[in-house]
């Protein structure tokens, strides 16, 4: 139960012509808030004007409402695939949606609905060079950008997302030439920030080749916080990005955004799809229940 405490006023006009019998408007009333709790009375009714040549009579009614309308409240949902669950009507309707990863916590993610079914969260996505992915440890772990343009969803919220159901991960790509290209995991999770957000991710199908096996087992490493296996540095520092870095990489997602298809381990590269560290014009990552 929403409360309105609400003050109504309905403005009626009623046309008699002839004979023709004035509307009952409190039977209308009666009928218009059937089963909603809600209060009524008549206050008055002034003759605004006439014609008797037509026997036209218009009547401007007031009438006082109190009370409060019964509204269906959307459930609260923890993903793209839970909306899509509860509301099959989201299907094919892609956007921006807001989700709960946890009771407490509101956040908005991208959700594809069109995909291999739909129901898909969005975790990564970058279609350009306006949004800077060389950033720390904390804005990761919170999220930065925009859902409808370039975002990373945040380190906390993957794992909200994936600690207690079983996700698939879809990764998707597109070269400077306009080639498409595709990856699924059958199983992906994120840990919390004390394992420092491990990666955990099986089961590759897909035409671009498994460039993030080498990858598992992983912890997230950014500009300031090292957490790689490269014994020469930090590979986040080296290869100019946020990622799961063994020593250093395969796949760099969040690298440097060039603009062209230059080859440079810099880049936001995905390597056993070109066979090179080709900078890339399109990645997105994104995850639903399996």
């Amino acid at each position: 139960m929403r409360a309105l405490g609400i003050y109504v006023t309905l403005i009626l006009f009623m046309f008699c012509y002839g004979l023709q019998k004035h509307p009952d408007i409190q039977e209308l009333l009666t009928k218009f808030l059937k089963n909603k709790k809600i209060s009524w009375k008549h206050t008055k009714s002034n003759l605004k004007s006439s014609k008797l040549v037509n026997l036209k009579v218009d009547i401007l009614s007031s009438y006082e409402v109190k009370g409060g309308i019964e509204t269906k409240k959307e459930k609260k949902c923890v993903d793209c695939s839970e909306i899509l669950r509860n509301n099959p009507t989201r299907r094919n309707k892609d956007g921006v949606y807001e989700i709960y990863p946890a009771k407490s916590m509101k956040t908005y993610a991208f959700c594809d609905m069109t995909t291999n079914g739909g129901g898909w969260t969005v975790i990564q996505n970058r279609m350009d060079k306006s949004t800077d992915f060389y950033r720390t440890w904390k804005e990761y772990k919170a999220g930065f950008g925009s859902p409808s343009q370039n975002y990373w969803i945040g380190n906390d919220v993957i794992n909200l997302l994936t600690k207690n159901k079983s996700q698939r991960l879809r990764v998707e790509l597109q070269r400077f030439s306009g080639e498409k290209g595709y990856a699924e995991y059958s199983t992906f999770a994120v840990g919390n920030e004390t394992s420092k957000y491990i990666l955990s991710v099986s089961g590759f199908k897909g035409n671009i080749g498994d460039s993030l096996v080498y990858h598992n087992d992983m912890k997230f490493s950014t500009p300031d916080q090292d957490n790689d296996k490269h014994s020469g540095g930090s590979c986040s520092q080296a290869c100019q990005g946020a990622w799961w870095y063994n020593a250093c990489h395969y796949s760099n997602l969040n690298g440097k955004y060039l603009g062209t298809a230059k080859k440079t381990n810099k880049s936001n590269t995905w390597y056993h799809w070109t066979n090179s560290f080709e900078s890339l014009k399109r990645t997105r990552m994104m995850i639903r229940t399996s």
